[in-house]
């Protein structure tokens, strides 16, 4: 297997991210380049965000998450986006993996490094958004579907369409 190169996601990325997205999600889930530098700028002092290109430089994946709480998770391609001053959750925002990448175990090391980065923020819990389907992935990585969700999560959730899942995991 070639060298991966795993780095802190930047502004200057966002093209990158925004070509990864396109080979990864269906139209009515992609997002402007304006929210994705939201979503950065509001983790900039967190380390919660990555990118991950083959040794020659080809981005693969990346994975944008944020410290957040129920009710100040971000909805799909919101243009702006807040840390709350007290978070309870490290929110993975968006995880793509592009078809060349697959075979690699990309996921599973970027969500390794969100667990370490949740833990080095003093934060408990994980969450996600499922879409496309992807809920039993989460599933078999230790996420589980909320069973109540509090209005305010429930109105963010309506952005990212009828079939989308929260989904939370406990850190050991």
């Amino acid at each position: 297997m070639s060298e991966i190169d795993l780095r802190p996601l930047q502004v200057a990325d966002v093209p990158a991210v925004l070509a990864l997205q396109a080979q990864c999600y269906e139209a009515r889930f992609l997002e402007s380049a304006h929210a994705f530098e939201a979503k950065l700028q509001a983790a900039k002092d967190h380390g919660t965000c990555w990118l991950a290109s083959s040794e020659g430089g080809q981005p693969l994946a990346y994975l944008i998450s944020l410290p957040a709480s129920t009710d100040s998770l971000p909805a799909l391609d919101a243009g702006s986006a807040e840390v709350p001053a007290q978070p309870q959750l490290l929110y993975l925002h968006d995880v793509a993996v592009a078809p060349a990448g697959r075979s690699l175990g990309l996921a599973s090391k970027l969500i390794e490094r969100v667990e370490q980065r949740a833990a080095a923020l003093g934060l408990r819990q994980l969450g996600l958004v499922a879409v496309q389907g992807s809920a039993p992935f989460w599933m078999r990585k230790g996420f589980s579907p909320l069973s109540q969700l509090p209005q305010a999560l429930a109105l963010k959730l309506a952005s990212f369409g009828p079939n989308a899942c929260f989904m939370q995991r406990a850190l050991a």
